[in-house]
């Protein structure tokens, strides 16, 4: 720690020092397990990244929210959703915003927020249906389906159940616009390169991807009815079932009653995921759920990145080599990410003074008895205000 110029306590000190060396030690351990990682391509097709065959049209939707307020009554904060298209006719954009003021956790805004991102996405995608708009391509910032979906179904009347709605609702649009679908998620946690890997992956898809591809190259790994049910016996026979893997996967498999307790509920969670995702695929309810299934996933590096990307693509026109080629074509060199996913995320920015004015003018328009709610939780913290 000696790059630190100033002063910390001595408890404190130590104690980052500990965590230091921990997480050092966990890096070299990773460090030593790369070299594993890296014959993931020896399993996967490889390909060169090729120049698109032609020019798409295409349009990308995001949403922003400055970091949220803690009142007596609730978690406030506002929402900035909307897109930016390149069209026939130049540059198209679109701006909305919505006040979230519940009393729930923090991360439901993120939930919040991709709801609104979503149903702003159909709307647009039924605007090409009708012929109002032109486009080939839609980016969408984060995975395509929202929790519990893909793996379940929302439970009905549950905290998730618009989860099933909204997603239903923007498949069938993409379908009937016939527009290609991309999700491009910059937080990757998902492990699905286990299916390739040949068991328990111990860094997640995106940094998995960036130690097989080089600059320029680019792996399709499959459909999501074909990977997830591959990924999930690996991840609950040899993930969470460790030493117990054999006999889960028996279990699962050949129907033989495991020993362990623990085996046997493993080995349920298996066959539970199974019914589980057939029935997202075969819901009657929402009949365009069954899209998910055909949802592509594919790694990409651009030419002169150090980064891959994980992208899941509905293909619905240009195809997915097309797709792709047309993504890492229109990289930014800063971020590596389709330059028009960094102008639809600098445009749809709030700031924490547009939150301070919006909850005023709540404030002045809240009946004298309720206004109490509208508090801060940490007068402290909120000065600028009161």
């Amino acid at each position: 720690m000696e790059d630190i110029e100033y002063w910390l306590e001595p408890d404190l000190l130590n104690a980052v020092k500990f965590d230091v060396e921990k997480n050092a030690e966990r890096l070299a351990k990773l460090g030593e397990l790369a070299r594993r990682i890296a014959s993931i391509r020896e399993r996967a097709e490889v390909r060169p990244l090729r120049r698109p065959e032609g020019d798409h049209y295409v349009y990308a939707v995001d949403s922003s929210w400055s970091p949220p307020l803690e009142l007596i009554g609730g978690v406030f904060t506002v929402v900035a959703y909307g897109y930016v298209g390149r069209a026939r006719g130049g540059v198209d954009k679109h701006l909305a915003g919505a006040v979230y003021f519940e009393d729930r956790d923090e991360q439901d805004v993120s939930r919040f927020a991709a709801l609104l991102e979503r149903r702003l996405a159909s709307r647009l995608l039924r605007k090409k249906a009708r012929g109002e708009k032109e486009f080939d391509v839609l980016v969408l910032d984060g995975e395509l389906a929202l929790h519990p979906l893909p793996y379940n179904l929302a439970v009905p009347g549950g905290k998730y159940e618009e989860a099933n709605k909204v997603v239903d609702a923007v498949l069938a649009a993409a379908e009937a616009a016939g527009a290609t679908l991309v999700g491009l998620a910059k937080r990757v946690r998902s492990r699905y390169l286990s299916v390739l890997y040949g068991g328990c992956l111990p860094v997640n898809d995106r940094a998995a991807a960036s130690l097989v591809l080089k600059p320029g190259e680019y792996m399709i790994l499959g459909r999501l009815k074909d990977v997830l049910p591959r990924w999930a016996e690996i991840h609950y026979a040899e993930c969470e079932g460790g030493r117990l893997k054999e006999e889960v996967l028996r279990c699962a498999k050949e129907g033989l009653a495991p020993e362990s307790a623990k085996a046997f509920r493993l080995c349920e969670r298996i066959r539970e995921f199974g019914r589980n995702f057939s029935a997202v695929l075969s819901s009657a309810e929402y009949p365009h759920l069954r899209l998910l299934g055909d949802v592509t996933i594919a790694y990409y590096m651009p030419p002169g990145a150090q980064t891959a990307v994980r992208v899941e693509v509905l293909d619905k026109g240009p195809g997915v080599e097309e797709t792709i080629s047309f993504l890492a074509a229109t990289s930014s060199t800063v971020t590596g990410y389709p330059q028009i996913l960094d102008e639809v995320d600098r445009y749809v920015r709030v700031s924490p003074e547009l939150v301070d004015a919006v909850l005023m003018m709540l404030i002045r328009r809240a009946p004298k008895e309720v206004a109490s709610v509208l508090l801060p939780n940490n007068l402290q913290k909120f000065r600028r205000l009161f």
